[in-house]
């Protein structure tokens, strides 16, 4: 699937208001929509024959797993750029797909999978402040992202905390720079 998923990059996702970098969007019904922004300037590129390699490469993940999880929603090629979206039920089933690490629950959930909470977060109030296990701890019901891969991220509600390799942007998304550990977003 890695090598689906580099050939995926090549393409740029396609939506109302399409981002311009390459983006992960969690709804708040748990379903991920994962733009891919890419160079798509080479002529010896095809956009039909990636289109056709991705949507084999969900329609081989769906029927191992019986069940339709991974989606190829739309893949186009303007001014040298590739847009591709994708979609998936579940962070579980893009992580599944990729093979990146994307968790999306409470922090009561990450912390029953297993998720080591004892990190620094910088607040996202205004303060800037940071905070520790024991105040993330106390924020159970909240929501928290953890992810392992260097992409724009945007959640369905208010962020609260986020950690050192993450950048807010002034469009609402968050930037991970680092794809070698784990990070975090907590939002209401």
């Amino acid at each position: 699937m890695l090598a689906v998923l580099c050939a995926a990059s090549l393409l740029t996702g396609c939506e109302d208001a399409s981002p311009r970098r390459t983006t992960i969007e969690v709804k708040k019904n748990g379903e991920i929509r994962h733009t891919i922004v890419e160079d798509f300037a080479e002529s010896y590129y095809s956009l039909d024959g990636l289109k056709e390699t991705i949507q084999t490469a969900c329609d081989t993940y769906n029927a191992a797993l019986s069940a339709e999880l991974v989606r190829l929603k739309d893949a186009k090629a303007e001014d040298g750029v590739l847009t591709a979206v994708m979609e998936y039920e579940s962070a579980s089933a893009y992580s599944g797909f990729n093979r990146q690490a994307l968790f999306v629950g409470t922090v009561a959930d990450a912390r029953a999978a297993g998720y080591d909470l004892n990190v620094t977060l910088t607040n996202a109030g205004k303060d800037g402040g940071t905070v520790g296990k024991a105040e993330l701890l106390e924020k159970e019901d909240s929501h928290i992202l953890v992810i392992r891969e260097a992409v724009d991220v945007k959640v369905w509600d208010k962020v609260l905390y986020y950690s050192g390799d993450v950048t807010p942007q002034d469009d609402g998304t968050l930037t991970v720079t680092d794809d070698q550990s784990l990070s975090f977003i907590v939002f209401k």
